[in-house]
């Protein structure tokens, strides 16, 4: 994902609802599009402060390559019917590092067993780290991009 795309997105907080639905969880089923059409996979995740959920991936994953293309998203709980349609944005060491014992607690079995590994990840660009929020404030742009659909 090239620093460019998502970078700077301003985004707000998922529902709280949704976030409650999601604790105590391992895995969040992702549903990403594009023009390879669309597709759903179970991710690993981390629930970070004040209320965005965070995935990490490897950079040329189907999923991150759609995420180039549209940075729509919709989270679904396994087994559940709550879902939440949101927007990615790629968050780098800087931000990363604010949550580094979270994220290396949730993410250690994806190669981030240290804090010094999720960096060294992020800044060679080996992984992808991106969060998933709402629109900060929505506009025309954006509005066609997420319709909230939290069902549960």
């Amino acid at each position: 994902m090239p620093a460019e795309a998502g970078a700077g997105r301003s985004l707000s907080p998922l529902p709280g609802a949704f976030l409650d639905r999601l604790r105590g969880r391992e895995e969040v089923l992702v549903s990403s599009r594009g023009r390879s059409g669309q597709g759903t996979v179970p991710m690993w995740f981390a629930l970070v402060p004040p209320g965005y959920v965070y995935l990490l991936t490897q950079p040329f994953s189907l999923k991150a390559q759609r995420w180039l293309e549209d940075p729509w998203v919709r989270l679904q709980v396994r087994g559940d019917r709550s879902q939440q349609e949101g927007l990615v944005t790629e968050v780098g060491w800087e931000e990363a590092s604010r949550h580094a014992e979270l994220l290396v607690e949730r993410f250690a079995m994806a190669g981030a067993a240290t804090s010094e590994a999720l960096q060294w990840m992020l800044q060679d660009g080996s992984r992808r780290l991106v969060k998933v929020g709402l629109p900060a404030s929505p506009d025309s742009q954006t509005r066609d991009l997420v319709e909230g659909d939290n069902r549960g």
